[in-house]
């Protein structure tokens, strides 16, 4: 089985969606992950893994903290308490690969959809 600190960017997306309780689709075309932001809107991509507009505010409501390089990796790190740890490529891929840690634990696997 996969771990949380071994998932894609994309499939990190899912599980973020799956701790928020954001109904996500795959669209056909793509392949990217889709939510109905309602009053109206068309459907979304939804990646915060990518847009700050997603992830900044999860970012900022649970608190994570985030560092460049720490360990001499070339990698930014993210932590939350108690002591959770974890790295990404960019700023926004650690904090929500930290999150997904905190909320669902590290033995996810792949995204069903």
């Amino acid at each position: 089985m996969t771990t949380t600190r071994e998932l894609s960017p994309q499939a990190i997306d899912y599980w973020v969606a799956k701790a928020r309780a954001v109904e996500v689709q795959r669209d056909r075309q793509s392949g990217v992950l889709m939510y109905d932001p309602g009053h109206g809107f068309a459907p979304r991509r939804f990646s915060p893994t990518i847009y700050w507009s997603q992830g900044g505010p999860i970012i900022d409501e649970a608190h994570i903290d985030l560092n460049w390089d720490t360990e001499g990796n070339q990698l930014w790190a993210a932590s939350m308490e108690p002591d959770i740890l974890a790295h990404g490529s960019t700023a926004l891929e650690a904090a929500m690969r930290v999150y997904v840690i905190a909320k669902l634990g590290e033995q996810l696997g792949e995204p069903p959809i």
